[in-house]
């Protein structure tokens, strides 16, 4: 028999097929657009008002608060999903580190904290 022959097919978990972790990744980073434009509905002028006199908190404030905290959620969830895969692949072909997927990991991690503080509201 030829060497070729002898190859044994290694068994893939679902996570670290690179088709699984390109989509999470490119999933990922359309939830955190989807975060990125939704982000006025708790930004200062949705917390404070606008400034003119007047100008209160908006009024469905709380809704606007768990309606952001969820899509954050999910683009989290994504970002940690596709961070996870991509290290899976990469024990097995030592592809490069994820950088884009832990970034992204970071910088949700990051706006939780910020919204959870206030900080968005500055």
């Amino acid at each position: 028999m030829k060497k070729a022959d002898k190859q044994e097919v290694m068994e893939l978990s679902f996570f670290a097929r690179p088709v699984v972790g390109s989509v999470l990744t490119i999933l990922s980073g359309l939830s955190f657009y989807l975060v990125c434009m939704i982000l006025p509905l708790v930004g200062p002028a949705a917390a404070h008002g606008s400034g003119s006199p007047g100008a209160a908190t908006a009024a469905h404030y709380q809704q606007n608060f768990i309606a952001f905290l969820s899509v954050l959620l999910v683009s989290l969830a994504l970002a940690v999903f596709a961070l996870m895969s991509k290290l899976q692949r990469r024990k097995i072909d030592q592809s490069p580190f994820p950088l884009y997927s832990a970034g992204l990991c970071i910088v949700c991690v990051l706006l939780v904290f910020a919204l959870f503080t206030g900080m968005l509201g500055w």
